[in-house]
């Protein structure tokens, strides 16, 4: 077998073992340790082979599962690991790849409005507002304590049952909003799994770059394309989406 055929075969069984696992922490800290076990090289070239297969079902899972490991303390990535990683993207082209380890400074900073108290709100304390967004049904507070975006407010928030995907997408598409909000959207399972919410933070400029270089890769080569004419947002993220979108685009006319 080819070397491009034993990466593609150990890709496949990769997603296939991370498939098997349940989305969130778990499924993340699988994905670190099989990428671990993994020299650099190869753990580039097949994180390489997950992007070009992701877009869609299965391949999308996988490479979020590897974007979550990177920044998962726990999902036993070292340091001098990922920075072997880092450098073998580099020498082999992988552009997608290399752009999954950067933390780039963001383009649009977030500023504290000087007046953001609201009149419902401003006599309550924080654990007060944390049980309202944890427990409540009025679609008009939720709305409110959605507003002030306090992050830890919105965490609870988004695991309110109440809460519909329509609502979700009015946070993540909030500007200005505070980037730690932003986060929280990807961090909370129920809400990452869903494409219209994550291409909603990822052409929010308020979102962190880190985070957005990510998402990327799993998001559909229409997508991707909006994205990268999109000149409101950091030009590290438009130039990686337009990259991500060309390779896939020439890995699948490889693969005809």
């Amino acid at each position: 077998m080819s070397r491009q055929g034993a990466i593609a075969a150990e890709a496949d069984a990769l997603v296939r073992r991370l498939l098997a696992l349940e989305e969130g922490p778990m499924r993340a800290r699988a994905a670190g340790r099989a990428l671990a076990g993994m020299d650099p090289a190869a753990a580039a070239e097949t994180i390489a082979a997950l992007v070009s297969r992701a877009g869609q079902g299965a391949g999308s899972a996988a490479v979020a599962a590897v974007g979550q490991a990177v920044l998962d303390p726990e999902a036993g990535l070292s340091y001098e690991w990922l920075a072997g990683l880092y450098a073998s993207a580099i020498e082999l082209g992988l552009e997608g790849v290399r752009a999954m380890l950067l933390s780039p400074a963001p383009q649009r900073l977030w500023e504290e409005p000087l007046d953001r108290a609201d009149p419902r709100l401003s006599h309550l304390t924080l654990g007060h507002k944390k049980s309202l967004a944890r427990v409540h049904r009025d679609p008009d507070l939720l709305a409110r304590l959605a507003a002030e975006g306090e992050p830890v407010v919105v965490r609870e928030l988004l695991r309110n049952p109440q809460l519909t995907e329509p609502f979700a997408l009015r946070i993540a598409s909030r500007r200005p909003c505070r980037p730690q909000t932003l986060r929280c959207l990807w961090q909370e399972r129920r809400w990452r799994t869903r494409p219209a919410v994550l291409l909603a933070l990822v052409r929010n400029p308020y979102l962190e770059p880190e985070v957005a270089l990510k998402i990327l890769p799993s998001l559909g080569a229409g997508e991707l394309e909006e994205i990268a004419a999109d000149g409101t947002l950091h030009p590290l993220v438009r130039a990686v989406a337009g990259t991500v979108s060309r390779d896939r685009r020439e890995a699948g006319r490889e693969r005809g």
